[in-house]
């Protein structure tokens, strides 16, 4: 048990620290709480600012709305723009009273008058007379031909020439208000009404409003100048595009709150560093002990059991124990040293896979310094990467225990170090894969010969060949030069491996081979499958021709193995396609019997040779069974005869129940109902899959119109054919047409991408 002195001195020790860390907390509290508050004053500033353009824009459209209004409906002032020259002053007292009731109505309106064209008549609220001799004749010619559907910026208004001008924004509206031909009615609203709606809004002191019309020009006085505001707010009226600026004037709340931050923000940091200074003086003062603990502990060793002060004590020495607990960890330490030590190759299999990665930043020294750690060869002049890959794995790990996998993989590798040390070269090998071993080869004289590479590789294949019961397929990558350039070399050793399949097992592959071979894109091999597919499912025997010709043409290009999967899995699901529509037998039979059979025959070949034995041996077995679905049966006979007829005639638009009961000398609905009892489907469902089968066929592989395709497949309207396409498809011609492209498209270049 620790003394009561100890437990005080380590309490007293930390308190300040604690108290520090209270302090703080409150400071970081009330900061919280004070930007709150700055945030609300922000977001409450520019509230004002919405609530100010609302309200102008809100008055301002209201006084638009009753022009417009009573332009339209009042009798006094349709009377005033329809009068002749001279006029009738009755109608002109009756338009002045009318303004008069307008401006009492609206009391931001200033003043409002009429112009009418036709005599060039002015009549306001307070004068009447000719344009010419009217003070606000510029305003009236500059807007007669193009009437503003908004307010004008600000300008100076006079009534009178004898008064100053007032600061005004205008409404212009055209009499009548479609046309605009007999004259126009102006509305002057006064910037100080304005200004008085607004100052209701806000305390100058505190914040400020500034309104710019569409020119820029300031709309509102300002109490204060602008240096000594902040803007925070800034918005833009859609209506009158007007833009409406709000902040606060410096020295107000939001400054002080910003001064207080910044106060408490330095009283924080200090508050910190007091913290850490006084915790590291606290740490040294109680590191003392520690220190005469780990004094005693290099001096000799103390054992668990001697823990005990004195005897009889009864009381535990503290610095005793924690003595022993160190020589407990300590031996634990060592143990997992040791333990360490034994896992060596893991590190070494780590730095392997740094090496031949892309993307690591190993670098030189790095690389020399592990390798003398861990016993391997040193980084040389150059390096060269080889792979080897063990032919038929599935078949060699069917064949051999795991104990004999692990002697024979084991025998490898010690050949692949004996025959390359012969041949000159430090060499480091790893399993990569579980039938992959790659290779690091180390000449230190020159960048590494090509030719004694090929020679060495070939050794190792000839000697795994003559000894063991299974063969090896190498790829070699090029001589790398530098340090990087090891993982680029290893790729290409990798991607010489891909075409394993077409050059065949138990060889070299180099760059060169693959270079030397004439690549031919995947999509180029869609036409003969979907050819190929479509004589099997009209039982031409052709189709094993087209097959054939196929996978020779697969052996002559060079294709990897992921690209002739690809070209393969296009076939089975053509296959699959054509089959599903002979009918729900023949579905069944491929999906239950014949795609499983098949896949797992293609997931254990190794060769182009084996895939096309596997696909055509399926297929004959698949085209008898077929054969015997359509010959068995009462009336088979007859029901061949109709298949055969409706696939050599479905181009005839006449193709229907009526045409083959008239060929067969038989009832229409006895044909149709023998037809479903016998096929599995409807004849008119026949018949349409036919059709856009050859429809799909020339969409894919032809430019034709969709009306030239239509006629070929038996439809003489081009609307009926694509409305029966859609509807089976689940798309139209084109859009088929463009997809499945697209769809093929991916296809090739998934699978022709090279690495």
């Amino acid at each position: 048990m620790m003394s009561k002195s100890w437990f005080n001195r380590l309490l007293l020790s930390y308190m300040p620290i604690f108290i520090i860390v209270v302090t703080f907390t409150f400071f970081v509290f009330f900061q919280l709480i004070s930007e709150q508050g700055r945030k609300e004053a922000i977001n409450a500033n520019s509230m004002l600012s919405l609530q100010a353009m609302r309200l102008i824009d809100s008055s301002l459209r209201a006084v638009d709305n009753m022009v417009m209004k009573e332009s339209i409906n009042n009798q006094s002032l349709i009377h005033f723009f329809n009068s002749k020259e001279g006029g009738d002053p009755y109608i002109n007292i009756s338009a002045v009273m009318k303004m008069n009731d307008m401006i009492a109505y609206y009391p931001i309106i200033d003043s409002i008058y009429l112009v009418r064209y036709e005599d060039q008549v002015v009549l306001s609220n307070a004068t009447n007379g000719h344009i010419d001799t009217y003070p606000d004749k510029a305003f009236i010619e500059q807007y007669r031909n193009t009437i503003s559907q908004k307010w004008t910026n600000v300008r100076t208004f006079e009534q009178f020439t004898i008064l100053n001008g007032k600061k005004v924004v205008s409404l212009v509206r055209g009499a009548p208000f479609m046309t605009s031909e007999k004259g126009m009615i102006v509305v002057n609203v006064a910037v100080d009404s304005l200004q008085r709606l607004v100052n209701e809004l806000y305390d100058s002191k505190v914040s400020f409003i500034r309104i710019k019309d569409g020119a820029g020009n300031e709309l509102l006085k300002q109490a204060e100048p602008v240096k000594s505001m902040h803007i925070y707010a800034n918005y833009k009226s859609s209506y009158s595009n007007w833009s409406y600026i709000s902040g606060f004037v410096q020295g107000t709340f939001i400054q002080t709150v910003s001064l207080l931050y910044n106060a408490w923000f330095m009283i924080g940091l200090a508050l910190i560093v007091a913290g850490l200074i006084w915790m590291i003086y606290v740490t040294r003062r109680n590191a003392r002990p520690v220190e005469q603990i780990v004094s005693r502990f290099s001096g000799y060793k103390l054992a668990l059991s001697g823990s005990r002060n004195e005897a009889g004590s009864g009381r535990i020495d503290e610095f005793v124990f924690i003595e022993s607990a160190l020589d407990n960890l300590t031996e634990q330490a060592k143990q997992y040293q040791q333990q360490y030590k034994e896992d060596l190759h893991l590190r070494t299999r780590n730095l392997f896979h740094r090496l031949i990665e892309e993307g690591t930043e190993l670098t030189l020294e790095d690389w020399r310094r592990e390798a003398e750690r861990l016993q391997l060869p040193a980084p040389a002049e150059s390096h060269a990467l080889i792979v080897l890959e063990i032919d038929k794995y599935g078949e060699f790990c069917s064949h051999y225990s795991r104990n004999d996998q692990n002697l024979l993989k084991f025998a490898l590798r010690s050949i692949t170090y004996e025959l390359s040390s012969r041949s000159g070269y430090e060499s480091w090998a790893e399993w990569t894969a579980s039938s992959r071993l790659s290779v690091i080869l180390f000449a230190n004289e020159g960048a590494a010969d090509v030719k004694m590479l090929v020679q060495l590789c070939d050794s190792i294949r000839s000697w795994t060949e003559q000894n063991m019961k299974f063969t090896v397929s190498i790829g070699i990558g090029e001589p790398a030069l530098h340090q990087h350039a090891i993982a680029k070399s290893f790729q290409q050793a990798l991607e010489a491996l891909d075409y394993k399949m077409v050059l065949g097992e138990n060889r070299l592959i180099t760059r060169e081979d693959m270079m030397s071979q004439g690549q031919v894109e995947v999509y180029s091999y869609l036409g003969i499958i979907r050819s190929a597919v479509y004589a099997f499912r009209k039982s031409e025997n052709s189709w094993r021709e087209q097959l054939d010709d196929l996978f020779s043409q697969m052996k002559q290009g060079l294709l990897t193995k992921d690209e002739i999967m690809n070209v393969i899995n296009y076939l089975l699901y053509s296959l699959g396609r054509e089959l599903s529509g002979q009918g729900k037998e023949c579905q069944a039979i491929w999906e239950s019997e014949a795609l499983p059979i098949l896949t797992d025959k293609l997931d254990h070949c190794h060769s182009l040779e084996n895939m096309r034995e596997a696909i055509i041996g399926k297929m004959v077995e698949l085209e008898d069974t077929l054969a015997d679905m359509r010959y068995s049966g009462q009336h088979a006979g007859i029901i061949l005869e109709m298949r055969k007829m409706i696939e050599e005639e479905y181009v005839n638009p006449n193709m229907s129940l009526e045409y083959l009961s008239e060929k067969f000398n038989m009832n229409a609905k006895y044909v149709s109902k023998l037809f479903k009892e016998t096929t599995g489907e409807k004849f008119i469902d026949f018949l349409i899959h036919i059709r856009l089968n050859e429809a799909k066929r020339l969409l894919l592989e032809s430019r034709k119109s969709v009306q030239s395709i239509a006629e070929e497949v038996g439809y003489t309207n081009a609307i009926s054919f694509t409305r029966i396409f859609k509807k089976v498809v689940g798309s139209s011609p084109g859009e088929y047409r463009l997809e499945t492209r697209k769809a093929e498209k991916w296809l090739t270049e998934h699978g022709s991408e090279k690495r």
